[in-house]
């Protein structure tokens, strides 16, 4: 019996914790080692359990990525959705929504590293199309709040999609270069990244 990914629907089912907490270890293996350098013996030793085990939640070394990247997609996501406030100025959600996405990749920080080097690479075209349009609604989504900022004249009359994008990039790129022993957390990096954007370069 294996766990469903939700291929090809774009639907991610709920895992058992136990599960949850085999791809949190796998992720940290493959983001380590890589997909094709990682070996299932990698998870099974860093896990703890037999290969046995690992085979019966999930069929191959590839269902077992699928499942990493796909559930990171779709809980990354979901993360932001639930801190981002209603009832807020656009600043303060433009604000709340960077910092949900430090904040996830702070927490989870082995899956978004498995993930986006995951994204492109994905043999499944299902698989792929699902994290696109999840990618897509994540987009929209900051580019609503920017334009909402726009109209309501909080923000300057600027591109929501290319302002999205620089966001986006921001924070998006933070796993090539963020070192987890230096003093400030992702959080605190993409506040000030947030007040850089907010209040411009150029004095005032």
């Amino acid at each position: 019996m294996t766990e469903d990914t939700g291929q090809g629907n774009g639907k991610t089912p709920d895992v058992s914790p136990r599960v949850r907490e085999l791809l949190e270890v796998g992720a940290r293996v493959f983001a380590e080692k890589g997909y094709d350098a990682a070996t299932m013996r990698d998870v099974s030793d860093a896990s703890g359990v037999s290969k046995a085990l690992l085979y019966h939640h999930f069929e191959s070394k590839d269902n077992f990525y699928a499942q990493i990247a796909f559930n990171s997609s779709k809980d990354l996501y979901d993360f932001v959705k639930e801190n981002v406030p209603e009832e807020a100025t656009a600043s303060e959600k433009v604000r709340a929504f960077m910092i949900a996405m430090a904040t996830f990749f702070h927490e989870h920080r082995w899956a978004w590293i498995a993930a986006s080097t995951a994204f492109w690479n994905d043999p499944d075209r299902h698989r792929l199309e699902a994290r696109l349009k999840r990618r897509k609604e994540l987009e929209h989504h900051l580019r609503d709040l920017i334009r909402e900022g726009v109209e309501s004249g909080e923000f300057n009359d600027l591109d929501p999609a290319m302002t999205g994008r620089l966001i986006l990039s921001s924070v998006n790129w933070m796993h090539r270069w963020y070192n987890p022993e230096k003093a400030m957390t992702p959080p605190q990096i993409v506040d000030a990244y947030f007040g850089i954007i907010l209040n411009g370069l150029a004095r005032r």
